[in-house]
């Protein structure tokens, strides 16, 4: 890492007001460029001529002017955290070097007085001025065109309220059951319970006998009740 600070002093002597060195190159920030020196060699950009810096794509950050990328170094090649604060101070620099240079000063020629009526019609255009330190020294952003908020709309007034109805009509009541069905069922749910009956006195009466002759009984019994049973609802 000597060698990248060793070409630094040979490619300027102008004073370096910040640098970032990594694994793989330097970034250095004079007063009126910027340089990248890499294995591959160094790359210098004047920051008059610097319009946006582009980061992320295909790993390679590029910093880009009106004909084209200027310099492009490897963004795996500094921590993430570090090189988005470098370049926070090259916006900074980008900035006041591309501000036009103030007129120089020369003696205002005296004009004549103007009339009391004319003085009275005349009207200052309003100035922006920002209302703190802060906002004065903010630094540019590097994009051609700046972001401008969007439009306000005003909201949009609430229209009636909606009315809807229910049309769809009620179910009709289930029919009664029939007298003969309901009859069935109850005369079903009695042989169900008669043959439930009947298997378990036959479990009752028959206490030696084999037991698997004894549970296929009970399980026809039992199916045979409930089966009856279910047909009962039918």
């Amino acid at each position: 890492m000597g060698d990248y600070q060793a070409e630094l002093r040979e490619l300027t002597q102008d004073e370096v007001v910040s640098q970032l060195e990594g694994n793989g190159g330097l970034l250095a920030l004079t007063r009126s460029e910027l340089f990248f020196i890499g294995p591959d060699g160094a790359q210098r950009a004047p920051l008059t001529k610097i319009k946006k810096v582009i980061g992320g794509k295909g790993g390679v950050l590029q910093v880009v002017g009106e004909a084209g990328p200027l310099i492009e170094a490897p963004v795996q090649a500094f921590q993430v955290d570090e090189l988005r604060l470098f370049f926070e101070s090259v916006k900074a620099y980008v900035a006041r070097s591309q501000q036009p240079a103030p007129a120089p000063a020369t003696q205002p020629e005296m004009a004549p007085e103007p009339e009391p009526q004319a003085a009275m019609e005349v009207e200052e255009p309003p100035m922006d001025l920002p209302e703190s330190e802060d906002e004065a020294n903010e630094p540019l952003t590097l994009d051609e065109e700046p972001d401008l908020p969007p439009p306000i709309t005003p909201p949009e007034e609430p229209g009636p309220p909606t009315i809807t109805y229910d049309l769809d009509e009620p179910e009709p009541p289930p029919p009664p059951p029939r007298r003969g069905r309901a009859i069935t069922g109850w005369l079903l749910k009695i042989t169900s319970l008669a043959t439930l009956a009947a298997g378990g006195y036959w479990v009752y009466q028959n206490p030696t006998a084999d037991v698997a002759q004894i549970t296929l009984v009970a399980i026809a019994a039992l199916g045979g009740a409930l089966l009856e049973w279910h047909v009962s609802d039918l």
